[in-house]
């Protein structure tokens, strides 16, 4: 029998669906669990695009393919990933979903890249449920792409604030951001400098696919802050990549990683961790934060938290298969 095929009009309908992203942020939640009690196997990421294929010359190139796959013990099918995109692409992928106890193709479900961009703004969404201040007076928002669209989308089920301040590369990409997310109910400014977040935001999400640092480069607007405060990072998921400068990581009070062998080698806490500003142990994992209630936000807490997220095949377990059994009942 050949496989189920699904495009992406299939794939929205069941993603647009009441509860959903609810119901993957909750699973996924249960995955990182997993992870910790060593219930998920994943293979080693492969990464084609760094550096830049030879055959593209275009300045500013950030575009890469990623390939990432794994399956929960015990778990019905076993899953690889392909997603490509970035500067100048356009996104593109899919998810292929294979029977554990067969070995075979179940399921392509032809997303174009969207099921990553939604798994990635769920576990986004989970930080900021987990870490991010109770009052959440503005939301800080820098990047203006597809992943800046789909983090604040997925907020709006955490948080009741509706403040955002943004600060994009280019003037017309970052109106077109505020123009297109105020028509779904967010209060959008615009931001001079990326420092400007550190100095009024409670909860930043850094979206880019910077190679240099852009937040944190003005040390005093970090000193000056008198409250907590969550950063969630989701741009740096590759070797070289950074968007937050190492000082202000190392002046965090809790740092959280998606998982921290991944982080400090391809992720947001790499640079800090090979200038020595902190190690590899100050670094825990998302599911051991699940586990420590001592450690979540509190009320009145001022801690400066970080998450970083490089993206894990738990993710795309997690939600290919709430996709494919939503279709396949």
């Amino acid at each position: 029998m050949a496989p189920a095929l699904f495009e992406l009009d299939d794939i929205n309908n069941v993603i647009s669906e009441k509860n959903f992203e609810k119901n993957l942020i909750d699973a996924i939640e249960e995955g990182f669990v997993g992870l910790e009690n060593n219930e998920f196997f994943a293979c080693p990421i492969q990464t084609m695009g760094l550096p830049p294929f030879p055959f593209v010359e275009v300045e500013g190139y950030a575009s890469q393919t990623c390939v990432k796959s794994g399956y929960f013990k015990g778990g019905k099918y076993y899953v690889i990933k392909v997603a490509s995109g970035g500067f100048p692409q356009e996104n593109s992928g899919l998810m292929q979903v294979y029977s554990q106890q067969t070995g075979k193709l179940e399921c392509l479900l032809l997303d174009d890249g969207i099921l990553t961009e939604v798994r990635t703004a769920a576990v986004g969404a989970l930080s900021a449920r987990l870490l991010a201040p109770k009052n959440i007076a503005m939301i800080g928002i820098l990047g203006t792409g597809i992943q800046a669209r789909f983090q604040l989308g997925m907020l709006a089920g955490v948080t009741e604030c509706r403040k955002v301040l943004v600060w994009g590369r280019t003037t017309s990409k970052t109106e077109a951001y505020r123009h297109e997310m105020s028509k779904t109910g967010w209060d959008i400014s615009i931001a001079k400098t990326p420092d400007d977040l550190l100095a009024n935001c409670d909860l930043i999400v850094t979206t880019t696919c910077s190679r240099e640092p852009l937040l944190g480069m003005d040390r005093s607007m970090i000193e000056s802050r008198k409250s907590g405060l969550h950063i969630t990072c989701i741009g740096a998921d590759a070797p070289g990549k950074v968007e937050l400068e190492p000082s202000l990581v190392g002046k965090a009070d809790l740092l959280v990683a998606d998982t921290v062998a991944q982080s400090v080698e391809r992720g947001e806490f790499e640079e800090a961790v090979s200038k020595g500003l902190l190690k590899k142990t100050n670094i825990i994992s998302l599911g051991k934060l699940i586990g420590d209630p001592d450690l979540l936000r509190k009320e009145n807490d001022d801690r400066i938290t970080v998450f970083d997220s490089s993206g894990v095949a738990l993710q795309d377990c997690v939600v290919a298969q709430m996709v494919y059994d939503a279709m396949n009942p």
